[in-house]
């Protein structure tokens, strides 16, 4: 079914690529008919703002926001509210309801008709790995949906060990954190990387990644590096097809257990 989402961009650690998500959704969503509205999280220092000034801000620290993200899940007009929340700042998130309990923040967003959607990032090594935890447990029991994405800047899938698990002479080692996602009914997927060299003529030349796979980046970047973002999105898009992160916005259907 196609359903109108809150999606949020989670980790509890910093670098893993959860803003690269949120800029990705905040680009292609539109490209497949799907109206959006961003917000980044951290008003201060949030790097997700700066890339696009359609881009609103909530400060989670101040106590008199007169306009949230949450204004934007009563409109009927947005199908998409994209958020992207801080490293770490989850506690912050839940105490803009005046409740730290993460069923405050599930039941509010859903009663304005949405689906939650959590995007967790992760990368290969246990720190990368082992922060999904956080974000899995914190939305344990609740109806949101989990995907852990698996960040392929850091890695193939078969580097992934830590996450998957590792037979070694028929003993399974790792991989607590998919049997935690499993458990819980999370999804999980492998989100192929972008090539790092297009991304950094990208960010020199202050385009956005929908610019610079068209017209604008032929002209700047030239025809091949605009090309090859070009066909990195399109591997993105396949990416998070089927998923609840897909871009289309048809998720899938929950089995009767979750």
């Amino acid at each position: 079914m196609s359903a109108r989402r809150l999606i949020a961009t989670l980790a509890q650690k910093g670098g893993v690529g959860k803003t690269f998500l949120a800029k990705v959704f905040h680009d292609l969503l539109p490209v497949h008919g799907r109206s959006v509205a961003s917000w980044d999280l951290d008003a201060a220092t949030g790097t997700f703002a700066v890339y696009d000034d359609a881009i609103k801000t909530f400060d989670l620290t101040a106590g008199n926001n007169t306009e949230s993200w949450l204004d934007d899940c009563h409109r009927d007009d947005v199908d998409d509210v994209i958020i992207d929340v801080p490293g770490g700042r989850i506690d912050d998130l839940l105490r803009t309801f005046g409740d730290d309990s993460t069923e405050a923040l599930v039941s509010t967003v859903l009663a304005t008709g949405r689906e939650l959607v959590v995007a967790t990032p992760i990368g290969v090594m246990i720190a990368e790995t082992v922060t999904a935890q956080v974000v899995l447990n914190a939305f344990a029991g609740t109806p949101a949906r989990i995907v852990v994405v698996q960040n392929g800047r850091f890695g193939s899938p078969a580097d992934f060990i830590i996450y998957n698990g590792l037979d070694v002479d028929g003993e399974r080692r790792y991989g607590a954190t998919s049997d935690l996602a499993e458990r819980l009914g999370a999804e999980t997927l492998y989100f192929n990387a972008f090539s790092q060299s297009v991304l950094a003529q990208v960010d020199a030349e202050r385009l956005r990644l929908i610019e610079a796979a068209g017209p604008v980046g032929s002209k700047r970047l030239g025809r091949l590096a605009s090309t090859r973002l070009q066909i990195n999105l399109h591997v993105a898009g396949s990416d998070l097809r089927g998923s609840s992160l897909d871009l289309n916005g048809v998720i899938p259907e929950r089995d009767a257990k979750q």
